[in-house]
């Protein structure tokens, strides 16, 4: 780990900052109340332990069941923070129903974060309500709100940054013990706290869940499909180290602009390939990308290369690069670019999108060098899911890609 430190963490002393943060806590809660929101994330989990340091028993830790996490993640999270050495008592509150009717029918990926934070804080003023605390206590870190002051994205964990007074919205006040810290200072912290490693060095997992991985509209099927795809991606890639490995669903409906003809043409020049190899389309639904440090709701670029090319291109990290890049600077409207992994014919409605990407900070990401090998197997296991007939794999750097969909 010592040679992979960032600066960040070079100069960050986990039990300063701790000592200080505890005592701030003290002082701001003056014995009364709080809850913390709980997602079994690294961030979440590091926020609790430092304010069960300053706060012991006046501190409630509740989880938001929100439908839109992992298969069986939040019986998981609960068992394994109430065990040694953590210790955690940790309630689950069950809200997926009023999740899934918030976001219904709509398909903007902005709106449908606004939904979620909406719902979210209606929950939390609930269970608030029920313990008369004063305080949410969260772990938003400092990536969270410089991206959404940026107009990247909304995070639905920041509120203040953006002119939202929690108070007068929902009727509590907001605790952010991380605010300031990146993501290798918070797991120097987790480690410093005695988080097992399968916390400390867990794979982000964004508030909203699956939402922002569920590109349009968001239905019972997709989310059930996306379920499924996620544990055979985070299983097949865990060994590999990568920062963040994760899949999306997407329905097949393609834009009629650009056309897939002056899309294919410039993929086809892009890897020097003659255009009967290579065709390429847009899907319709739109995903979060970033140009000129702004947000940027542009199209996903779905290319195809015959079986032999495939197999080839499908191992050549830099001509991949050049094909992504050579569609989004020729077409403003496109951000993102997915290489067809493996389809069937005549399947389902439905693509998965495979993403994996290296990151030191998650403010820029590079695409990772999965072998060609393991995205076959993965595409096959996702493949046996009816509804799915096709599989992608995101060629994407952030930027022009976020490391999320939406």
């Amino acid at each position: 780990m010592g040679e992979r430190l960032s600066v960040a963490v070079q100069g960050f002393h986990p039990s300063s900052f701790l000592s200080e943060e505890t005592a701030r806590l003290r002082e701001l809660t003056q014995g009364m109340k709080v809850i913390s929101a709980v997602s079994g994330g690294v961030d979440s989990t590091v926020a609790t332990l430092v304010a069960r340091e300053a706060l012991g028993d006046n501190l409630f830790p509740i989880m938001i069941d929100t439908g839109l996490l992992r298969v069986d993640e939040p019986e998981q999270v609960k068992e394994r923070l109430s065990r040694s050495p953590l210790s955690l008592k940790l309630r689950l509150v069950h809200a997926s129903g009023r999740f899934l009717s918030s976001v219904k029918g709509e398909t903007d990926a902005e709106e449908k974060r606004k939904k979620f934070r909406e719902t979210f804080y209606q929950v939390l003023r609930e269970e608030a309500e029920k313990e008369a605390c004063e305080y949410i206590l969260q772990g938003t870190i400092a990536p969270d709100w410089i991206e959404t002051q940026g107009g990247i994205k909304t995070q639905h964990n920041v509120l203040e940054q953006v002119g939202i007074d929690p108070a007068t919205t929902y009727g509590f006040k907001i605790i952010e013990p991380l605010a300031d810290l990146y993501k290798d200072q918070v797991r120097a912290l987790g480690r410093h706290l005695n988080l097992p490693k399968e916390f400390s060095e867990r794979q982000p997992f964004p508030g909203p869940g699956l939402l922002v991985r569920c590109i349009g509209n968001v239905t019972k099927e997709k989310i059930r499909v996306l379920k499924e795809a996620t544990k055979v991606v985070e299983t097949s890639l865990s060994p590999f180290n990568y920062e963040q490995y994760f899949a999306a669903v997407v329905e097949n409906k393609f834009a009629l602009d650009p056309s897939a003809k002056t899309i294919s043409a410039t993929a086809s020049e892009a890897l020097g390939l003659p255009k009967s190899e290579v065709h390429a389309e847009a899907f319709e639904d739109r995903v979060t990308g970033v140009k000129g440090d702004q947000r940027s709701y542009g199209l996903l670029a779905a290319v195809k290369l015959s079986e032999e090319s495939r197999e080839t291109y499908g191992w050549l990290q830099d001509r991949l690069r050049q094909l992504q890049t050579g569609i989004v600077e020729k077409f403003p409207d496109i951000t993102r670019v997915a290489l067809l992994v493996k389809e069937r014919r005549g399947g389902g409605p439905l693509s998965i999108i495979v993403r994996a990407v290296s990151t030191r900070d998650f403010m820029t990401a590079a695409v990772s060098a999965v072998p060609w090998k393991i995205l076959k197997d993965i595409s096959q296991q996702i493949m046996k899911e009816e509804s799915v007939s096709r599989v992608y794999y995101d060629i994407t750097p952030k930027p022009p890609g976020t490391i999320e969909f939406e």
